[in-house]
């Protein structure tokens, strides 16, 4: 069985699959059977904040792919109340913890845990309709790469003490910000394979952190630290990024984090291996052996003790 988060869930929806509420160790109650109107609510145990919520392990890609497919037909109706249109995240936060956990990056508990802080940031950012709004006006790949990148993000922040409050949702907004430059690029470029881009192209394509940053500066409160990372988030710390060719000492320490964030992410999501589905020990030897680990040296370790910590839980669950 596989624990899923609530957030999947609400009266009245058909159910992809058959939902089961734990009881106890290795007892499952029956919420709903695949077909059925969830009517969850009727359960006073479900209602419980310490209840949990599983599927059968086959069962998980077809509830994910099911609620993110949902969610991202209902937000282009944009006079959807917020509560439904923050469905959205759930659906990006959704994908992204699907991959991951096939990838091998950290188990599927540490990652729903993530997810769920990254949408509580709904909660907390008093403009986050506005962030929405970009988000869902992003392509959907680019959408679920920022989600992704977000939530690597918080779990190095976690990896490396980084524990203010304030300091852990910045990082969280400026990952799920990093790439919304893009939108002023044309679109023949983003679609061309990069090793045909030409110099003017490349040129072109190292415009858009500053492109961002140029328009988040346009919604209320966006805090400075969090146009630092848009800005700076193509840096690396050998001086050898873009657009400043700043190195790692004039680069923000928030920046540092999500700059690798990015960049593993980006592997495992294929938008810079033309093709080629990296998993978690493939992404981490790319950066390490043919880049030469152009990045933070604490900020990478973290990454591969998250790394190293899911291979022993894997394998440790393995022998029991």
């Amino acid at each position: 069985m596989s624990q899923v988060s609530k957030d999947f869930f609400f009266d009245g929806m058909v159910l992809p699959v058959t939902v089961y509420l734990k009881m106890k160790v290795d007892h499952y109650l029956i919420l709903g059977n695949k077909g059925e109107k969830s009517k969850f609510s009727n359960f006073q145990s479900y209602k419980n904040a310490h209840s949990s919520v599983y599927v059968a392990i086959l069962d998980l890609p077809i509830l994910i792919n099911y609620v993110t497919t949902m969610t991202e037909k209902a937000v282009q109706h944009k006079t959807l109340p917020d509560g439904l249109k923050a469905r959205f995240m759930v659906g990006l936060a959704s994908n992204a913890l699907q991959c991951f956990d096939k990838k091998g990056f950290a188990s599927l508990v540490e990652l729903q845990r993530v997810s769920n802080m990254v949408l509580g940031l709904g909660k907390t950012v008093s403009n986050f309709n506005d962030i929405l709004n970009i988000l869902r006006d992003l392509k959907e790949e680019e959408a679920k790469y920022a989600m992704a990148t977000s939530m690597v993000s918080v779990m190095l922040c976690e990896e490396m003490d980084v524990n203010l409050k304030g300091a852990v949702e910045k990082v969280a907004l400026g990952a799920l910000l990093i790439d919304i430059g893009l939108r002023y690029l044309p679109k023949a470029l983003l679609e061309r394979p990069r090793h045909l881009w030409s110099p003017a192209d490349n040129a072109l394509y190292e415009t858009h952190p500053a492109k961002g940053v140029e328009m988040l500066r346009d919604l209320k409160d966006v805090s400075s630290d969090v146009l630092l990372i848009v800005a700076e988030h193509h840096e690396n710390a050998i001086g050898t990024g873009f657009p400043k060719r700043v190195r790692d000492l004039k680069i923000s320490p928030l920046s540092r984090i999500v700059i690798v964030a990015s960049y593993y992410t980006s592997l495992i999501f294929n938008s810079r291996s033309e093709g080629v589905a990296y998993d978690s020990d493939q992404a981490i030897s790319y950066m390490n052996d043919i880049l030469g680990q152009p990045f933070n040296k604490q900020v990478f370790l973290g990454l591969k003790n998250i790394i190293n910590r899911a291979h022993l839980q894997k394998k440790m669950g393995q022998a029991v």
